[in-house]
C-alpha cells in the first residue's frame, strides 16, 4: 500500500513565471478557436483577424522565450509527486513539451506568414499573393502542432484535477 503523498505547496513559482503562465494560457485559449475559424475563411475575408492572430501568436512566442529563460535562471518548486513514477514522469514531460510546442507553433506560424505570402498581401492589399493553403506545408504543421497543444492542455487540466482528487492537494497554489 502506498503512503500518503505530501508535496510542499508553499514552494511557489516566481511572480514573473506565474504571470507569463496565465497570460499565455489565456492567449492560447483565444488563439486556437480563432485559428480554426480563420482556416475556414477565404484570404480576403480573414486579413483583419489574421493580424490579430499573428500579433497574439508573436506575443506567446516572446512570452515563451522569457518563461524559458526564467525556467533555467529562477528557482522553481520541486516536481509534484503523485505516488506513481509513471505519472510523475508524464507530468514533467507534458510541462517540457509545452515549451517545445509553443516554439514550434510560433516558428511554423512565422513560416506561414512569410512563405504563404501573407506579409506581402497585408502590405499591398493584393490577396492573389497568398499561396493556396493546400500547398503550404508550414500551415499544416502549424495546425497539427496547435491540435497537439490543445490535447496536452486538456491532459494538463485533467492532471491538476486528478491530483487534487487523489491527494487532496490544491497544486494551483504554486502557480497563483
Amino acid at each position: 500500500m502506498k503512503g500518503k503523498i505530501q508535496n510542499n505547496l508553499n514552494q511557489k513559482y516566481g511572480k514573473g513565471t506565474i504571470a507569463i503562465h496565465w497570460i499565455t494560457a489565456l492567449l492560447i485559449i483565444a488563439l486556437f478557436p480563432l485559428g480554426k475559424y480563420l482556416s475556414g475563411l477565404e484570404p480576403s475575408e480573414k486579413m483583419g483577424l489574421l493580424k490579430i492572430h499573428a500579433i497574439l501568436g508573436v506575443t506567446v512566442f516572446f512570452l515563451t522565450l522569457l518563461r524559458s529563460y526564467f525556467f533555467f535562471k529562477s528557482k522553481r518548486p520541486d516536481d509534484l509527486k503523485t505516488g506513481s513514477k509513471f505519472n510523475d514522469k508524464l507530468a514533467v514531460w507534458i510541462h517540457n513539451i509545452f515549451y517545445f510546442l509553443l516554439i514550434g507553433i510560433s516558428l511554423a506560424g512565422f513560416a506561414v506568414m512569410f512563405l504563404g505570402g501573407y506579409i506581402d498581401a497585408l502590405k499591398s492589399g493584393n490577396f492573389d499573393l497568398i499561396v493556396s493553403k493546400e500547398d503550404l506545408i508550414p500551415l499544416k504543421a502549424h495546425g497539427l502542432l496547435a491540435t497537439i497543444m490543445m490535447v496536452l492542455l486538456v491532459l494538463h487540466v485533467f492532471g491538476v484535477i486528478k491530483h487534487y482528487l487523489l491527494t487532496k492537494e490544491n497544486t494551483l497554489k504554486r502557480i497563483f
